[in-house]
């Protein structure tokens, strides 16, 4: 190559170079930081383009409240029972499981079948009855053996009660709130028992005497075999495995049907009663009592706890770690004897409270509470759990931080300590807890299957599966419960009503519809409910004031033959 070709080389090089560089500083130059127009002739006119339009913003509808729920069901035309025929030309109204005895339960059952006995048989049919309501009368149970549904004590259909509550937890609130009022000692004769409070305390015993035994069990069953011996893909298919399966979806169906029953009982019409009738539900014995002695620290407890309400009384839950740091410290100095042990304590609270706020922690890498999965979550843990080394705490660590992306947290947000929530607590307690179970059984399992050659045989019973079993007692039946009491509970200084009863302030205020001698009819579509149809005046609870309120609507005509009434025909 010649010089002179090498200089035009090295000219054209330099050329480039600036033309480069000419170009990047326009481009980043421009005010906007975009690339500067040189020549506006070459550049084509924009194409105007329509706006995005952002979303509406969806409006979620209120939930429905007690007394909206109460005056909805009075005005259902037809009730679930047929009505009684002592009931028949007297005043009624339409009530839910809450309000439904199961004295009228029986009834009605009587006199549904009565009919299809033989004539014969009526005498001593009636004879039954009146000895069945007799032992009803005298038959009566301790009222901390009965449990209740969350929204026969006054919660709204979106409290937090609702959400987090097991058969057993549900139990523990309810005898803490009649701990509270002093309600311990009561007996309520077995006909006064309630629909609702039947089917609670039903599922109640169903699951602590079949469910928790049957997983326990299924936990220290010793080694079944395999059904499908020899065959490479199913070979590790065990008759345990199976039966694993079968317990831990029997447990979630339950779980499921369970709550199904219970809202369904409290939120549609059972059955026509009388307000004579309606006032023996749940009433206790005056003649009958059962003194329990309750220890000091669990009425304590019970004293300082309200059911919590999504509007007027915030759930323990939500409390921040410093909040039960104060208020724990502030307890303790008052048990204090001397000046000296309360300063001791005042000092020892602060520098924990300054040892929290200078702790900074990632919150949302805290996985999701398994109560807050939704229902495919749900399943996934439930029958993820089989899977091999990954199945269990893993597998529902996966599912929580997965939640927590998809509710839009910045999993790496940083707040004190002192901040964290008590629900946020718990749930760290609780992964922690479990990830340690699922790490002892793995590795356990395997130095196991090292030291012990008799792992295979038919009745052999693994000690690692056996405590891992009996490790998670406290996980399962301990915490989960308590998390659960914790979360639909408030403390009843934060009940913003003042008295401390939290969501109970929506039955204790609530005016019940009153009954009537006219069938409400049902509503037709788009029309709107104002207040009750009933003529009467409206019933309030004890300790409120009645308004009276009269109607001037004229009853509708019955339909020969039908169970119907034509509006606004006299």
């Amino acid at each position: 190559m010649g010089p002179r070709q090498s200089k035009g080389k090295i000219w054209f090089v330099r050329a480039t170079a600036v033309a480069t560089l000419t170009a990047f500083s326009a481009s980043v130059m421009s005010a906007n930081g975009s690339a500067a127009v040189l020549n506006p002739a070459l550049v084509p006119a924009p194409i105007p383009v329509a706006e995005k339009t952002k979303p509406k913003p969806q409006t979620r509808k209120p939930a429905e409240t007690y007394q909206e729920r109460i005056d909805r069901i009075a005005q259902s035309p037809r009730s679930m029972l047929p009505t009684l025929e002592e009931n028949e030309g007297q005043p009624t109204v339409c009530v839910s499981g809450e309000f439904t005895t199961l004295r009228v339960v029986y009834d009605s059952l009587f006199e549904s079948v009565l009919p299809s006995l033989p004539k014969q048989l009526h005498q001593n049919a009636y004879a039954a009855r009146a000895a069945a309501h007799r032992d009803m009368d005298r038959l009566n149970v301790s009222t901390l053996a009965i449990s209740d549904h969350p929204m026969a004590l006054g919660a709204d259909r979106d409290d937090p009660s609702l959400t987090y509550r097991g058969a057993i937890s549900q139990w523990m609130v309810v005898q803490l709130l009649k701990i509270r009022d002093g309600k311990e000692a009561e007996a309520i004769p077995l006909g006064n028992i309630t629909l609702a409070q039947a089917v609670e305390t039903v599922w109640l015993y169903f699951f602590a005497t079949i469910f928790t035994p049957a997983k326990i069990g299924v936990g220290l069953t010793p080694y079944l075999g395999r059904p499908f011996e020899g065959t490479d893909a199913l070979n590790s298919v065990t008759y345990n495995l199976i039966l694993q399966l079968m317990v831990q979806g029997s447990t979630m169906a339950g779980q499921s049907l369970y709550q199904s029953i219970s809202n369904a009982i409290v939120s549609q019409c059972i059955a026509r009663v009388t307000e004579e009738q309606r006032a023996e539900a749940g009433r206790p014995s005056d003649t009958v009592t059962y003194p329990v002695n309750i220890p000091a620290i669990v009425r304590e407890t019970a004293n300082q706890l309200a059911l919590a309400d999504n509007d007027d009384c915030s759930a323990v839950g939500n409390v921040p770690l410093s909040r039960i740091v104060t208020r724990t410290g502030d307890y303790a100095q008052n048990l204090a004897q001397t000046p000296q042990e309360k300063k001791a304590i005042a000092a020892e609270t602060k520098k924990i409270l300054a040892s929290l706020r200078g702790a900074q922690v990632p919150h949302n890498l805290i996985p999701a509470d398994p109560s807050d999965f939704t229902q495919a979550e749900s399943l996934i843990s439930t029958f993820g759990g089989i899977i091999p080394v990954i199945g269990g705490a893993p597998i529902d660590i996966i599912l929580g931080l997965s939640h927590n992306l998809g509710q839009g947290d910045d999993m790496f947000e940083m707040v004190p300590l002192s901040d964290l929530t008590v629900t946020k607590s718990l749930t760290a307690a609780y992964f922690t807890y479990y990830l340690s179970l699922h790490l002892f059984t793995t590795i356990g399992g395997l130095l196991e299957g090292q030291v012990l050659t008799n792992g295979q045989e038919v009745g052999y019973l693994s000690p690692i599966r056996a405590l891992t079993t009996l490790a998670n007692i406290p996980l399962t039946y301990g915490l989960v419960n308590y998390h659960n009491v914790v979360r639909s509970m408030c403390f009843v200084e934060d009940d913003t009503n003042g008295n401390g009863r939290g969501a109970q302030n929506n039955r204790d205020r609530a005016t019940l519809p009153s009954a009537s001698t006219t069938t409400p009819t049902a509503a037709r579509p788009g029309s709107t409910r104002q207040g009750s149809n009933n003529p009467a005046s409206p019933t309030r609870r004890a300790g409120a004031s009645s308004t009276p309120s009269t109607s001037s609507s004229t009853p509708a005509p019955l339909v020969p033959g039908l169970p119907i009434r034509i509006p606004g025909v006299n």
